[in-house]
């Protein structure tokens, strides 16, 4: 397999990196020579997206777009560059958490829950789930309250976009149970790191559960520089695992589901307007004895012949 992924399909298991604020796709190379590397991981295939990012948009004709409109490239980029593939994980550092989730959230609303069903596990590195105080703080001084970078404001505690998106993902995603519309289970991989400054381990932690935290700080995290770093060997077994998993459960069938019957159908009834009345004798017969006693009209004293009975 080529360090520099590959988009074909085959079967593969694809393999999303989405990076953080002020990063780039290059950010992961460590992590995408260990992979190529790794025989053992010969059946994935890494796509890396990207996004315009930074502190500030320094030509008068370029802006930074909002994480909202990140989430709808990463859409078109899933359905374009990872349209080949029957299964993916998405791995995010940073900022690049939100994206993701964003993502998710996103989808669910506009109801295309059932194009998820081909993500089998989200893995986050150091994802501001609830903020970060520190780089707010720094930021602040450098862009002042007015939140002129769309980007940065997302990354402040107490944003109010993130906890709606945080909603969606706890009742429609963690706490989903088949996939519709409007849900879809999606297993989450969380990871804080141990030594992180910019990310405290309780907001990368945040609501989710089983949350754990690998060596080294906001960016060393990802400095997989030998095979046996943490990092990579950590996302080395969940790509494993996946792979297993997939290949037991496939994607849940995105059409119209629907049951055999039990028994038998009961046959097809006439509308009540036309239903078939029974009838006590043959209509020869009752024509006869209409047109006889019409014919011949009776009055109280004529008296009628008698019948001899034999």
């Amino acid at each position: 397999m080529s360090g520099g992924g590959l988009l074909v399909g085959d079967g593969r298991l694809g393999v999303v990196l989405i990076h953080g604020f002020r990063s780039k796709p290059e950010t992961w190379k460590p992590l995408r020579e260990r992979i190529a590397q790794d025989r053992s991981l010969d059946f994935v295939r890494v796509l890396p997206f990207g996004y315009s990012t930074g502190l500030k948009a320094w030509r008068p004709l370029r802006v930074l777009p909002e994480i909202d409109t990140v989430a709808d490239s990463l859409k078109e980029y899933l359905r374009t560059e990872g349209e080949p593939f029957e299964n993916l994980v998405l791995v995010t550092h940073s900022m690049g958490g939100l994206v993701a989730q964003r993502y998710l959230a996103r989808m669910l609303d506009e109801g295309h829950g059932r194009e998820l069903a081909r993500i089998r596990r989200v893995v986050m590195l150091a994802c501001p789930n609830d903020g970060s105080e520190l780089a707010w703080s720094l930021r602040r001084e450098i862009f002042g309250r007015s939140g002129r970078n769309p980007q940065e404001r997302e990354l402040r505690p107490l944003n109010d976009q993130v906890a709606k998106t945080r909603r969606t993902i706890v009742n429609q995603v963690l706490h989903a149970s088949e996939v519709t519309e409007r849900t879809c289970p999606i297993p989450f991989s969380v990871y804080a790191g141990e030594s992180d400054g910019v990310v405290s381990v309780t907001s990368a932690r945040s609501f989710f559960r089983d949350a754990a935290a690998l060596p080294g700080n906001h960016f060393g995290i990802l400095k997989a520089t030998t095979a046996d770093h943490r990092t990579f060997t950590t996302l080395r077994r969940l790509l494993q695992e996946t792979a297993t998993a997939s290949a037991t459960s496939p994607p849940t069938d995105t059409g119209p589901t629907t049951s055999p019957p039990t028994s038998s159908p009961d046959p097809p009834r006439h509308p009540w307007c036309c239903r078939a009345r029974p009838r006590t004798s043959s209509p020869e017969t009752t024509n006869s004895t209409n047109s006889t006693t019409s014919s011949t009209p009776t009055t109280p004293w004529t008296r009628r012949p008698r019948t001899r009975a034999w």
